[in-house]
């Protein structure tokens, strides 16, 4: 059994997936196998990924036709063998020493799930994202839930660093998880949301099931901005992947939440699902539905549940400021309204460009 798996799901990634390569092979722990899941990638992705397999007798590669990465993650983690898994994205890459600080403190703690900060990348520089306070090791039941409120929605974090809640609670790749825990408890990857949270569903799932979390401050992951992400591109599917999403959320909920506290961060997420949309699918230039059609269209959902009871029932000042400026104007229900807030939102992040 190797120490660590790693599995990065590759798609249309040439220009980056070097470097995210090179960054797991040149790891100070070398007892490590590394799983590169082409997804049918239509550029040289799955070549490169072959070349590096050349290269390094530890690398294994899966070329499959294009499913979407929560079952890539799906496909890569039903080979691995290592005694702990992470999953990395192909643009993103590792320090050299984070998985030896995260692998060494999860055989200290006997962590089912060992968590490490990350940098966030944005045009080569390196901002730090601290995720609590301070370094911890916990089996207390009650924090780990708390733990599974700041994953549905970041300001619910139970001991926030001074700077604040940070990004990504749900992400996966600052998250070392026993691989024999992923098995027994059958914790994999949904696939119905089509790549849009199935890493904050994922994580809720390892904490739910987990007996001892451990949190370092060490910087273990390298997040890279990229302005055309998955989660800011067109989605002709956005109303159903969001259905998706809260059937997902309301199936984890039925199953762990006894006491009801995830309710409260579940229609938060409810209503940051609604303004994340906005972008991607009524607003969208894309969208070759005529407005008004759009604007009937956002009326009809916004008088059906979940998004209903979030707007009754959400604590909005645990919402963003925007979104908070949404939930307001879901709560009058005019889609016009809201049409005239994102566009004010458009044309002052273009004046801010121009300051710049």
């Amino acid at each position: 059994m190797k120490k660590f798996s790693v599995v990065v799901p590759c798609y249309n990634v040439e220009r980056y997936l070097p470097q995210c390569i090179e960054s797991l092979c040149k790891q100070t722990l070398s007892d490590v196998e590394i799983i590169l899941v082409d997804d049918g990638s239509p550029d040289n992705s799955g070549k490169i990924c072959d070349e590096w397999a050349e290269k390094d007798s530890r690398i294994k590669v899966i070329h499959k036709e294009n499913g979407g990465v929560s079952a890539a993650r799906n496909d890569g983690m039903a080979i691995a063998s290592g005694e702990y898994i992470i999953f990395c994205d192909s643009d993103d890459w590792l320090p050299v020493n984070a998985l030896e600080s995260l692998y060494n403190e999860g055989r200290k703690a006997d962590a089912d799930v060992v968590i490490g900060d990350v940098y966030q990348n944005l045009n080569g520089k390196d901002m730090l994202a601290r995720f609590y306070a301070k370094p911890f090791v916990t089996n207390d039941r009650t924090f780990i839930d708390k733990m599974i409120q700041a994953d549905f929605y970041k300001t619910y974090c139970p001991m926030p660093a001074e700077s604040g809640p940070a990004f990504g609670y749900g992400g996966p790749w600052n998250k070392a998880v026993r691989l024999k825990m992923l098995r027994e408890c059958n914790i994999k990857f949904d696939v119905r949301v089509k790549g849009i949270f199935d890493d904050i569903i994922y994580t809720a799932h390892i904490l739910a099931n987990a007996k001892t979390v451990a949190y370092i401050t060490t910087p273990v992951y390298y997040y890279r901005l990229i302005p055309a992400s998955i989660t800011r591109s067109f989605k002709a599917n956005a109303p159903e992947i969001n259905k998706a999403i809260f059937k997902s959320w309301e199936e984890f909920m039925a199953k762990y939440d006894e006491d009801g506290m995830f309710v409260k961060p579940y229609y938060a997420v409810v209503i940051r699902r609604f303004a994340e949309i906005l972008p991607v699918y009524f607003f969208s230039d894309k969208n070759t539905k005529p407005l008004k059609e759009r604007f009937v269209e956002m009326k009809v959902m916004l008088q059906e549940e979940p998004y209903k009871t979030a707007v009754q029932k959400v604590e909005v000042n645990k919402l963003s400021a925007y979104q908070r400026q949404v939930h307001r104007l879901m709560s009058v229900g005019n889609p016009f309204l809201i049409w005239i807030l994102f566009k004010t939102k458009l044309l002052l992040k273009k004046i801010l460009r121009r300051k710049i």
